[in-house]
């Protein structure tokens, strides 16, 4: 696979000589910005661990076209499953999560309803699709060709129920184990305080629910350097990295 073309996510199905047009947005971003022209090559991926190579076979004004050449050997899973669980921060650290939690693989992200969570308000479906936008960019850049599932905000207790990971943990700065303590194989939940952590009564009600509360250090991280470290440390742990 030519890991240094462009990569450009479609919600179509592919095969070899299929011709394909490209949805609009796609389409303005690769002729006006990144300047493609006709016999340009491009890697597609669909978000689903298939992929394939194109090339741009016409372009007429705003419509690109692009004829399938090649189609890659589907891309698996690997590595520990993680389910992240963050409370709903301001949107730009938000968004900022969304991006690197991507860029490591996560496979769910579900936006949680805390006590303490800054955003309250009705989400709309506008930012729903942001956040997929956010997390599709992040796999084009990246090279990933699973897009993690981007759920619809829940409370933290209705989320906590649903989870069904092998382990589940939840950041809480007094807690006594460090988040290195422990094994990681298969998958992890992982539950994310907002801007002055979850509540004595949230942690405790998670620990009754299965998650281990832990620890990331003595150090007062903001959401998305908490966020960040913590998927690392469990891949870390997973001797991924």
């Amino acid at each position: 696979m030519k890991i240094n073309l462009t990569r450009n996510f479609i919600d179509q199905k592919f095969s070899i000589n299929k011709k394909i047009i490209l949805e609009k947005s796609s389409t303005h971003h690769l002729l006006k910005v990144l300047r493609k022209k006709e016999g340009d090559q491009i890697i597609l991926f669909d978000g689903k661990g298939n992929s394939c190579l194109g090339v741009i076979s016409s372009i007429n004004r705003t419509k690109l076209e692009l004829e399938i050449i090649d189609v890659f050997e589907r891309t698996l899973r690997s590595g520990v499953y993680i389910n992240l669980g963050q409370s709903l921060i301001k949107s730009d650290p938000l968004h900022l999560i969304i991006q690197k939690a991507t860029e490591l693989g996560i496979n769910s992200f579900c936006p949680l309803i805390a006590d303490r969570s800054v955003v309250k308000t009705k989400m709309t479906e506008s930012r729903i699709t942001k956040w997929s936008l956010i997390a599709r960019g992040a796999c084009e850049q990246c090279g990933e060709n699973w897009l993690p599932a981007i759920e619809n905000p829940m409370t933290l207790d209705k989320w906590a129920k649903s989870v069904r990971s092998k382990i589940k943990i939840v950041l809480y700065p007094n807690a006594d184990n460090k988040i290195s303590d422990l094994d990681y194989k298969d998958s992890v939940s992982l539950a994310i305080g907002p801007e002055g952590d979850f509540t004595k009564y949230e942690v405790d009600s998670l620990i009754e629910k299965g998650f281990i509360p832990v620890t990331i250090g003595k150090r007062i991280l903001r959401a998305e350097t908490a966020a960040i470290s913590a998927i690392s440390s469990v891949r870390f742990g997973a001797k991924e990295f």
